[in-house]
């Protein structure tokens, strides 16, 4: 996917802030269901209730060419929200408007399962957005979900291009998306780290296995000195950061939308290290 294309939507979701239960987020969530409903995709706007009030998440899907009863179900996401005084350019606009392109990539690609993105809001007040929509899945989409795969700062100015899996997801999906990568040419590190900083954990809560793409949560204010500023601007992004992560999270998902099971692989031995902390 073209960086051009994506920085072009991110500029128009960065021009101010995007806080939970103001205009501006609602305002942001309206704008990418209409450009994501153009693509083609079953938009709707989601309201659910959770501790701080309600949340607006929008949710897009794409329905699998598989017979109903074979299809499995991919589940994709960013964090549509920002803290308060930071456009959010790279917190997170980045992840989000590779959501956005990514929908326009696969508007006529026909793939076996089905699609899910999910723009989430919440996220910087502790995840609520993800935590209701995971929560309200019925127990057979759980089930059926091959993977959820989140974008969370994919764009940051000295960052790399990286990922990790949930904290109780298999190593197996991980070692999955490696060979992804190799095979398409992208160099990308798969990180130990386990943490619940950002909307994959809130899958990997309820049974789904879950990637987290973007910025390591042990070098966030090094790889992007703007990060929860009035810095976090699109001039900030990194243009080959951004079209590197946004390809291998495509390629990740068009692999995933393809498969009939589960990537394999023993769960994470107990004790392993989880990093924690507040949202990213």
């Amino acid at each position: 996917m073209q960086s051009s294309d994506i920085i072009s939507d991110i500029n128009s979701l960065a021009q101010s802030p995007r806080v939970h239960r103001t205009d501006q987020q609602r305002a942001a969530a309206f704008a990418v269901a209409k450009m994501v409903k153009e693509a083609g995709w079953d938009v709707h706007i989601e309201e659910l209730q959770t501790p701080i009030g309600p949340v607006v998440n929008v949710v897009a899907d794409k329905a699998g060419t598989a017979p109903a009863a074979e299809r499995k179900l991919v589940i994709a996401g960013a964090h549509l929200d920002s803290v308060p005084r930071a456009p959010g350019g790279d917190d997170n606009a980045s992840g989000s408007a590779t959501m956005i392109e990514m929908a326009r990539a696969l508007k006529d690609q026909p793939l076996p399962n089905d699609v899910r993105i999910v723009w989430f809001d919440g996220e910087e007040r502790g995840l609520y957005g993800s935590q209701a929509h995971a929560r309200n899945m019925q127990r057979s989409d759980i089930d059926r979900t091959i993977a959820m795969v989140n974008a969370d700062m994919i764009g940051a100015p000295f960052g790399t291009v990286g990922f990790s899996v949930g904290a109780t997801t298999t190593a197996g999906l991980g070692q999955h998306v490696s060979e992804i990568a190799a095979r398409n040419g992208v160099s990308a590190e798969f990180r130990p780290e386990r943490h619940s900083r950002s909307d994959h954990h809130s899958f990997d809560r309820v049974g789904i296995p879950s990637l987290d793409f973007g910025v390591s949560v042990r070098t966030v204010d090094r790889e992007d000195p703007s990060y929860h500023s009035p810095r976090d601007t699109a001039s900030n992004i990194s243009a080959a950061v951004l079209e590197a992560h946004a390809d291998l999270v495509a390629l990740t998902v068009l692999d995933l939308a393809q498969r009939g099971e589960r990537v394999p692989g023993a769960p994470p031995p107990r004790g392993i290290r989880i990093d924690d902390g507040p949202p990213i």
